[in-house]
């Protein structure tokens, strides 16, 4: 490094730390695999493999030399800190190689390869490349040249290949589509350190020294150079050369240590299970684990999942259970072979309401989905890039009842990639599956809504907030869908009076303080006959009172936030409804004339038809509050905020 280059550590471990290193290091791989993928289609599927019979059978001191050179003496220098305990020792005692080194395959065929020129360094106009796969590899961090049909973006994924090291080192051999050529290059990423008062960055390279520090790759092509190639195909068994893709072997990889630090082929295939089983029912994947312990290979694909999930067993209930992922297997099989004619279709889900044509669709299906049929949505929207036009959307839902379930199941997919680490219809006993085609410009709206991990869609990130046309209520919507559309079609059929016995069965008590500021009145309801089976109504929010005005935030204790809520305030009269007396000249919540402050996070405030209403969507229960200052101090003042679903009605909520 020159005195004048900045001191750093990498950060890439961050945005992937919180899950296991078999989930991060399946899912990434498999994602790089998939973007780069030559026909995106069930006739020609990405194949990978995954093989660690480098771990059973490591390779020799010598034959492992040539890989190893000039990298010890850095590893030597790098604080234990930020390596395992064992491996600080061999380093330290200078044995690193005893015993051979260990190592794991990760390969793929049916993709690219790393195309594009391995001398390019920048993507300015001037150095830019139309197929640059190498470059963006191996050139670049936290930058991605991927487009909006990939899975990833956030040009962070490879850095699980390190990670999965003990010594954070790999080697890339890629066969390219583009020129039929064979390139080997490896990479560690330590920390900065020293070494005889010259300092080094963290990120270092196994390959030629070209012009102006460029590393450049070692190339099949020159005579010189190939032995070394061919040598490292032989020596760390590569299967899949005769095809174009990537193989990365990864040395010292991550065995015997803590649980979910520990690489195996059990993880791996659970994760691949997880992560990608829609790709591969859809004929897209197929995976093969290697143990190399003297056991059969295990072959993902549309014909053996069934069988592999079986043998890997899970937890007896819930999502991931066997139970719960023969089921989803049996889901996707139906919906991808699903005729157009099968899907209703919905528009603007957003705007449903009791007296829509939307309500009344699902209304229709209401017979059909008691009896516990699959049905099928397709569900139209917009989104708008910044300085672009607006352009049509659409995803596919698809919704079951199951009143065997303890709770309800969802899985959702953008694209090959199932996001999930999502759960939003606890409350209805149904399954449901939520798919977005990666072509479909939701598609891209929803990955960078993501996290670099890409296990959830968070509406309220920066980067997608730059980058589209009021992204929230587009995400929420898609969010709020499934259990939007299960509460329509388990409502209760048009005229039936849910109050036809309240007063009978109806047990009213008030409690009423009026201070400098407010009246607060709570009313509670018991349906049944006798102690046992007394149900009290569930309170979703929690009104205080401030300085001239209130404050409202969720009640300690709601089992389910919910999404969206209507808020009623009016000023108490001798007689009469505080609400429905409200009038313009007492004060306004929005509009002309509008005087009050309102200050709130975590929601969407949206006009109600009169001056004393507001809606609230709630997008964001962990910040959400809203408060409201301005109100006459001589007066006191009704609050009522209420659940409201989105056909309109009303459910329990506080005053």
């Amino acid at each position: 490094m020159s005195p004048g280059e900045m001191n750093f550590d990498p950060m890439e471990r961050e945005f992937f730390g919180d899950e296991p290193i078999n989930t991060r290091l399946a899912r990434e791989s498999i994602q790089n695999s998939l973007d780069a993928a030559v026909e995106r289609s069930s006739s020609q599927p990405v194949k990978m493999r995954f093989s660690l019979a480098g771990i059973h059978s490591p390779l020799p001191v010598a034959q492992a030399a040539p890989y190893l050179t000039g990298l010890i003496e850095h590893l030597e220098q790098v604080s234990a800190e930020h390596l395992d305990e064992d491996i600080t020792t061999r380093i330290s005692g200078g044995d690193l190689a005893t015993g051979g080194v260990p190592f794991l395959v990760i390969e793929d065929a049916g993709t690219q390869g790393l195309t594009g020129s391995w001398e390019q360094f920048d993507d300015s106009e001037l150095q830019n490349e139309t197929d640059d796969h190498f470059y963006w590899f191996f050139r670049n961090i936290g930058r991605s040249g991927k487009g909006d049909s990939d899975n990833g973006s956030w040009g962070l994924g490879k850095w699980v290949f390190p990670d999965a090291s003990r010594v954070s080192a790999y080697i890339a051999v890629t066969k390219r589509q583009s020129d039929d050529e064979t390139l080997l290059i490896g990479q560690s990423i330590l920390t900065k350190h020293t070494i005889d008062g010259q300092r080094f960055e963290p990120y270092g390279f196994l390959g030629i020294s070209g012009e102006n520090g460029l590393q450049l790759p070692i190339v099949m092509s020159n005579p010189e150079q190939r032995p070394l190639v061919e040598r490292c195909l032989e020596d760390f068994g590569i299967q899949l050369r005769g095809q174009p893709g990537l193989s990365v072997i990864v040395l010292f990889p991550r065995t015997n240590v803590a649980d979910d630090e520990t690489i195996s082929a059990s993880g791996l295939l659970s994760a691949i299970v997880r992560n990608y089983f829609y790709p591969i029912i859809d004929g897209r994947l197929e995976i093969t684990v290697e143990e190399g312990d003297g056991s059969l290979p295990v072959t993902l694909n549309s014909d053996t999942i069934d069988t592999v999930v079986k043998n890997l067993g899970s937890e007896d209930d819930g999502e991931l259970s066997v139970r719960s992922y023969t089921k989803l297997l049996d889901m996707c099989r139906k919906c991808i072979t699903l005729p157009r004619s099968e899907y209703t279709t919905l528009s603007d889900l957003q705007r449903i309401n009791a007296g829509d044509t939307v309500h009344t669709a699902i209304a229709d299906l209401r017979d059909r989905y008691n009896a516990g049929e699959l049905l099928a949505f397709r569900i139209l929207g917009e989104a708008q890039r910044r300085k672009e036009t607006r352009q049509p959307t659409e995803f596919n839902l698809y919704l079951q009842r199951d009143d065997s379930l303890p709770y309800g199941h969802d899985y959702y997919v953008r694209g090959t990639l199932s996001i999930s680490d999502m759960d939003h219809i606890r409350r209805h006993r149904s399954w449901s599956l939520l798919k977005v085609d990666e072509r479909n410009p939701l598609a891209a709206m929803l990955r960078d809504s993501e996290p670099a991990a890409h296990t959830s869609w968070r509406p309220q990130t920066r980067r997608v907030q730059e980058r589209w046309v009021a992204p929230r209520p587009r995400i929420q919507t898609v969010l709020r869908s499934p259990a939007t559309i299960l509460g329509l079609l388990e409502a209760p059929p048009e005229g039936l009076q849910k109050d036809v016995f309240s007063d009978i069965f109806f047990l009213e008590k008030e409690e009423s303080t009026t201070q400098s500021q407010g009246q607060t009145r709570e009313r509670s309801a018991i349906y049944g006959q006798g102690k046992e089976n007394q149900r009290k109504r569930r309170r979703d929010f929690a009104v205080s009172r401030v300085d001239r005005g209130f404050r409202i935030a969720l009640a300690n204790g709601s089992e389910e936030p919910p999404a969206r809520a209507k808020l009623e305030v009016g000023y108490v009269v001798p007689r009469g409804n505080p609400v429905k007396s409200y009038r313009p000249e007492d004060f306004r919540l929005h509009g002309r004339g509008a005087e009050l402050a309102l200050h709130f996070g975590g929601c969407q405030v949206r006009p109600g038809r009169a001056g004393n209403e507001l809606f609230l969507e709630i997008d964001n229960p962990d910040e959400f509050e809203l408060t409201v200052t301005g109100f006459d101090p001589l007066r006191d003042l009704l609050v009522n905020v209420n659940t409201v679903s989105h056909d309109g009605e009303t459910g329990d909520g506080s005053s």
